[in-house]
């Protein structure tokens, strides 16, 4: 009986191990073009907490409004020209040094702007 017990144990803990498995994959979009892939950049999830700290002093008082709920449509089309970020006053303006906002960010920023500025 013991030894029945000890089998079904297994047996259970095994299928419950494979029922839980949970893989998320995310799938990158394939550019047509050149077979690279193009990861969508949206204002939500990629550039929002780049500017969380610009809340500080573009509270409100300081254009362009950059608290959470108003940043997006004071910077859009404003200050970005969607598909055009060497056109867009923001990219201008962090391009030559404003903040000193990292290499890796600003290039988030252009991509998004150059993805049509998606919210």
């Amino acid at each position: 009986m013991k030894k029945l017990f000890q089998i079904l144990v297994i047996i259970g803990i095994s299928l419950s191990l494979d029922s839980c498995y949970y893989d998320s994959i995310y799938e990158p979009i394939a550019d047509d073009d050149d077979g690279s892939t193009i990861e969508d950049v949206t204002f939500s999830n990629d550039i929002a907490p780049i500017f969380g700290f610009c809340s500080n002093c573009h509270d409100g008082s300081l254009n362009p409004d950059l608290r959470d709920g108003n940043a997006y449509n004071s910077l859009v089309p404003t200050y970005v020209t969607a598909n055009d970020a060497e056109g867009s006053p923001l990219y201008i303006k962090l391009k030559d040094g404003h903040q000193n906002l990292p290499a890796s960010r600003l290039e988030l920023v252009r991509t998004w702007i150059d993805q049509g500025a998606i919210e």
